[in-house]
């Protein structure tokens, strides 16, 4: 049996899945509610039958330089990062 653990940089994931919503026409649609774990999951098949999903990290940095123009852009992504 293979497990496999997934490693989620969530900044660059929250950053392209916006691009994705702006590009496709999709703002405000819920397209940064991505079930991480399901996406992940949807993998293991790649390692083999017998695969299964021991565990996922999201970590993601702050974009505090942005506070100054957007005060509230912390607390945001802090609020999005609880929910996952």
């Amino acid at each position: 049996m293979s497990r496999a653990t997934f490693l989620i940089d969530g900044f660059n994931l929250y950053h392209s899945a916006r691009k994705v919503s702006k590009d496709k026409g999709l703002q405000g649609k819920g397209t940064k509610w991505l079930d991480i774990h399901a996406l992940c999951a949807s993998y293991l098949h790649m390692l083999g039958k017998n695969a299964q999903l021991e565990e996922v990290y999201y970590f993601s940095a702050l974009a505090r330089h942005l506070e100054a123009v957007k005060p509230d852009v912390t607390q945001r992504h802090r609020k999005f990062i609880r929910c996952l």
